[in-house]
Formats: C-alpha cells, structure tokens, sequence
C-alpha cells in the first residue's frame, strides 16, 4: 500500500488526476479565500449576459445533505474547513487517498490508531530488551545457589555480549527505530485525515467506534455532488472498492485460478502446499511490488505482449532474489517469531488451557474464501459468522480412539490435581516447600495436572449432540462461499472433513507452519513461484481492462459478465465458454451478488449485471411461487382427508350443543402466514439459490 502523500508530482502513467495541471493558481487562491461552495448558476460581468439572467428569486442552487457551520477563510487566515475543502478539491492519487480513509475508518479514529501504532512499539522495545535481558544478562548456572536476582545479574552484559548475539540486537533496534521514524512522520496525515471526517463528512472522533462504512461512503459522494471541481470524477461504491483493493483483487483471482505454485519441492512433500504470513509478505513484495508503480498504477509494460520474456526473467529473478535473502535472514525471522508468539500467547493460554486447541483459518483459506471487492472488515463479518458452525461440523465426526484416551487422562490427571488440592488445604506451606520430585514442589506439578485436564477434557465433545455434518455444512458453506466440486454428495464422509481441517486448521498448527516456513519459504521462492513466473504474467495481460476514470483494473472485479459470465451460474449473452477466461466455482458471480448485498444503495452500470440480477430475482420468485404451491397442494389434501360437518344438534333448550375442536389445527391449516417469504429466505440464502441455479444448469433431469 502506497504510503505518498496527498499532493504528488505528477507523473506521465498516471491516468486520471481530479484538479487539471492547466488550472491557475490565481483561480485556486480565489478558491481558497473565497467561499469553497461554489454556486451552480454563476454571473459574469460581462454585459452580453447581463440580459439574460434570470432574477434572484429564480435562481435555485441544490443544498448540500450535510449542513456545515463554519467561519469564512480571509485574505490572511485560511481556516481549516477550507483549508481540507481544498486538499480534498485537489487530490491527485485517488487510491493513496482512498486506502488512507479505508485505513482511517478501520483504525477508528486518530487517537485509537495513534494508540495502538505506541503501544506496538512499546510491545516490539519490551520483546527487544526484555529478550536481550534474558540471553545476555542472566547467568543461569548460579541460579540454583543464589536467592536474589541481583547476584545473577552480569554487570555491563551489553559489553559482553557475542557477535552472533550484538548482531541480532542491532538488527531488532534499527527495525524500532525505522518504526519509529514512520511513526513520527505520519502523524501529519492521520492530522489530514481526521480533518477530513471532522469538517467535511462530519463525523467527529467519538463517533468512529460506531459509524459504518455505508455511511462514510455516502456522505463522501454527496461532498462531490455538491463539489463542481471534482464532478467528472467516477465515485460510486463500486469505484471506491475497485480503488482500495486494485491490487488485491488480482491475487484474489490468481488464488481462485491455481495460477501460484505453492508447493513445497522436496520429496514426499511434492503436492503439499504451503502458504503463510511470511510466504504473503514475499508474495506482495515479488509480485504486485514489480506489476504495479509507486502510485499504485499497473506498468502499462505488462499490457504489451512483446515484453513477455523480459517480464518473465525479471519476476524470476525477484522471486529467487528474496527467496536468498529470506534464508541469510532466517535465524532472525525464527527468533522472533519465537519471542512474539510466547509473550503475546503465553498469558492467555495460561489463563484458558483450553483454547490451545482452538482452530482458525489458514492464510491460504482467507484469500480462497475472499471475494472480487470485498473490503476487509466485510469479509471479516462474513466469515466470523462461520466458526460456530465450522466447530460444530468438525466435532461431528466420531473419534472414539481419540475421546476413549482423552478421558483416561483427563482422569488421572484430574485425580492428582484433586489430591494435590486436597493436600494443601490441610497444609498451605507445602504448596512451595513440599517437593514431589528433586525441585518439583506441589504447585508445580499442579499446574501441570491442571493444564492437562483442561486441555484433554476440551476435547470430549458433547455426548448430547446430534449427528448431521451435511447440515452443518451447508451451513458454514452459506457464510464461506465455499464449495468445491468435488464436496458435492460427500460433505459426510471423513475425505471431506480431512480437506476442510486443512483450511480450518489449529491455531498452534498454524503457528508450527509459520515457524516451518522459515525453511520452506526460501525453497517455494528459488524453485517453486518461478515456474508460475509465465502464467502470472500472462495473467496480467489477459485478465485487465481500461476504466475511464478509474485507470487498469482487474477484470473479474470489475463483473464483465460479458467477457467471463458462466452460463452454469444463470449468466446470459457471454460471448466465451472457455473456462480459462471463468471464474472457478462462479467466484464472480458470487462476488457480484455479495458486493450487492452489502451496498444496497449500489446500481449495476452495464447491462449485463442487472440483467443478472433480474433473472435471479426471478428464480428466486419462482422458488418462492413452487414452495406456495407445494403449501397449498398440502392444504388440500388435509381438507379431503377431513370428514364432513355434520348438521347442527340442538339440545332440549333449543341451544347448539357444543362440539369440541381443534381451533389451533384449524387455524394454522387455513391461515395464510405472511412469513412464508422469510422462512424461505432462512432456509436457502441467496448462495444456496446460485448453487441450485448451478445444479439446475449442469443437471437439467435431476
């Protein structure tokens, strides 16, 4: 993410600027002292016109939705309204700007990302001195003679330290300093910033933790509604998204097409992938560090097809570059990933034993779950909605050898922690005195037996549960969007559940693959990625496309239902069938629908997406109209099936007499709920409908 400012040197790749470069400073300087609501009927002074305008009562300027309250800027003070009015006027890198109020939004607010960024580098200066403290400073051999820290402290440690050790030390406190530095110096533009949601869209500080992006982005298009200068811009949802994540959207596509080879190339591990945060960074930095320039724009080289070769040799020699200089800084990478995983982890699994069996999704599942657009935050809601779900199915598979000897040790161990308990309630010194074992005193093996039972008994599962993995699924498939060919009919067999674990993954697996990359990361990089090297630069050639106004784009992010629309998925007028220039499981498609979810407010542009979204409103009445009448088939045959009323009896007081019946069974059978809409839109999402639109395309008979 480009980290320029908001006022840049123009450059010739640039695409698109807000403010022309022929503008004159005497018309901003008028701009700026002068009132920046500029009046949409202006008169000139010119006597030709003067005839031909229209009075004062007639003329009509269009409010501004947001009702501003400030002074007016003078010839010697700019105020700051008008002062961020202008830089706003005046934005040359659209995308800078545009991940700088993403990244504001989600920081929420200035004094929380000025906090947090402090205390992460409080966080990094503690791991620094409290580690070099602990591997230079102590001399552990006369720990067990001495009582005081004092007489195990060396004094002038820092002298003393090896050059292996002074080496890491000085690489670790220039990294503080640089973060420091970028600390500092950005300060100006979270000052920017926060000017620009306080003055301009109204929003102040306190509001951050609650306003949602819906918001933010409305009331950012009706600053430029009511803003002449920057009226030609393209600003709708769709555009500040295809902005923000320009970059992202291609690796969201390389993911979906298995265009990144990611295996690791050593025997036996051959069709094993492996993908982490290290391997992410890397990736980033190779790849879309060499595609796209400072400012964020794709080199319009790799849109020619004559640079092929050269693009290919230098992608190479980027991808086997890094993967050499990962491996000469591997012991640094291994130490830290060390030292930041026991103290940032350490306390919590001390506190809650059991969450050391907690799983997550890999980094590899994320950007395979991830659609076209989808912003981070919206992403992170839509998959956090999964996990409840994502437990429960891997919970439903017996795993009796596993339960049989969890609880045998989840019994002895509960047994000598109970014992243990027991024995200092009647003696409270033994619990540091009295040693089971030389220098294993009773709380000691106390937290050992406690940490075992809980981890052991977190993974008996419930004995109550009901079986149904295929429900549960679908379930998770529902917020996932994720659902292989190859799943179909057998979410319930135990090949399925091995291929999901691989996604859904323990968070101390996950750890272990970061800490195992440090290894393979530099082996994917000199022998694997560079076979990729001609696909992924084919890839950037064939799969972009020119938006006037919005500059190279992905063209999968962009819902050219026309170029990649899958018949399969309910598209219609695509102009290819070759599945190479598709989606792979109607991503897409999927993406399209979920980005219409999330900004309702948002109008397809071309043809092709709203005739998409027509015909899957009108499948979606079809289903609706099918389950009514399925309803009221049901009806009627609850009505033949019910005997015939008998005629009215009359007692010997000339009353009716008073027949019993079952007013709860009659009403419900001809009671009309108006709920039906919504019990149908429970029970089959709008994903559920695009995978039967899949199954009624492929098989038509079933």
């Amino acid at each position: 993410m480009s980290n320029s400012r908001l006022l840049q040197e123009y450059s010739d790749d640039e695409e698109f600027t807000l403010n022309p470069v022929h503008e004159t400073v005497a018309e901003n300087s008028r701009y700026l002292n002068g009132s920046l609501q500029r009046p949409y009927f202006q008169t000139t002074d010119s006597s030709d016109n003067e005839d031909m305008e229209a009075p004062p009562s007639l003329i009509l300027e269009r409010a501004s939705p947001i009702q501003t309250h400030h002074k007016p800027s003078t010839r010697d003070h700019v105020t700051t309204y008008d002062r961020t009015m202008w830089r706003w006027a005046n934005v040359e890198n659209m995308d800078d700007f545009f991940n700088r109020v993403y990244e504001y939004f989600q920081g929420k607010g200035i004094y929380c990302i000025l906090l947090a960024r402090l205390l992460n580098l409080l966080t990094l200066a503690f791991i620094i001195l409290f580690s070099t403290f602990l591997i230079g400073c102590i001399n552990y051999s006369e720990i067990t003679s001495r009582h005081k820290l004092s007489d195990v402290v060396e004094p002038q440690c820092i002298s003393k330290l090896s050059a292996t050790k002074f080496l890491f030390l000085s690489i670790f406190v220039a990294w503080w300093i640089w973060q420091g530095i970028r600390f500092i110096t950005d300060i100006p533009m979270l000052k920017e910033m926060h000017n620009f949601y306080t003055h301009l869209l109204l929003i102040p500080d306190q509001d951050m933790q609650t306003v949602s992006w819906q918001t933010v982005l409305d009331r950012i298009i009706d600053i430029r509604e009511t803003n002449p200068n920057v009226s030609d811009i393209r600003l709708t949802e769709h555009d500040v998204a295809s902005r923000i994540m320009r970059k992202e959207n291609y690796l969201i596509a390389l993911f979906n097409k298995d265009l990144l080879n990611i295996t690791i190339p050593l025997p036996y591990l051959n069709k094993k992938h492996i993908f982490t945060r290290d391997l992410e960074w890397n990736l980033t930095f190779c790849l879309l560090g060499f595609v796209f320039d400072h400012r964020g724009q794709m080199r319009k080289r790799f849109l020619k097809e004559k640079n092929k070769h050269v693009l290919v040799a230098g992608l190479k020699r980027r991808f086997i570059f890094m993967g050499l200089l990962n491996f000469a800084l591997s012991p640094f990478i291994l130490a830290y990933l060390i030292l930041h995983f026991f103290f940032r982890y350490f306390e919590e699994y001390h506190k809650n034993p059991g969450e050391m069996g907690s799983r997550g999704y890999t980094p590899f599942a994320k950007w395979k779950f991830r659609e076209f657009n989808e912003l981070p935050h919206l992403f992170r809601n839509r998959i956090s909605q999964s996990y409840e779900f994502a437990n429960l199915y891997i919970n439903q598979f017996p795993k009796e050898k596993t339960i049989l000897a969890a609880k045998f040790v989840s019994f002895l161990a509960g047994s000598f922690a109970g014992v243990l308990a027991l024995f200092t309630l009647f003696d409270s010194e033994a619990l540091l005195n009295f040693e089971i074992t030389p220098n294993g005193t009773v709380l000691f093996y106390l937290g050992i037996t406690g940490t075992i039972f809980a981890v052991t008994r977190g993974m008996i599962p419930d004995e109550n549960q009901v079986f149904e993995p295929e429900r549960l699924l679908r379930q998770v498939v529902e917020h996932t969007h994720y659902l292989p060919a190859e799943w179909k009919h057998k979410l319930h067999t135990d090949q399925v559940r091995g291929e999901f674990c691989l996604l859904f993954d323990y968070k101390v697996g996950v750890f272990l693959q970061e800490l195992t990359s440090v290894i393979f990361a530099p082996l994917v990089l000199c022998l694997s990625l560079p076979t990729s090297a001609e696909q992924i630069v084919d890839f950037f050639r064939e799969f972009t496309i020119h938006v006037d106004g919005l500059g190279y784009v992905c063209s999968f992010a962009q819902f050219d239902f026309e170029r990649h629309g899958n018949v399969n998925y309910g598209v219609q007028g695509v102009t290819t069938e070759d599945e190479y220039y598709l989606s792979k499981q109607g991503k897409m498609e999927k993406s399209f629908i979920s980005f219409k979810a999330n900004h309702p407010k948002w109008i397809p542009q071309d043809l092709g997406g709203s005739m998409y979204l027509s015909r899957l409103t009108e499948f979606k009445n079809q289903k609706r109209q099918v389950h009514i009448q399925e309803e009221d088939s049901d009806d009627e045959q609850v009505e033949r099936r019910r005997p015939e009323k008998q005629p009215m009896r009359l007692n010997q007081y000339g009353i009716p007499d008073v027949v019993p019946s079952n007013l709860g069974d009659s009403f419900a059978a001809n009671q009309r709920w108006n709920q039906q809409e919504d019990a149908i839109d429970k029970k089959e999402g709008m994903m559920g409908l695009l995978n039967q639109f899949y199954d009624l395309s492929n098989n038509p008979t079933t």
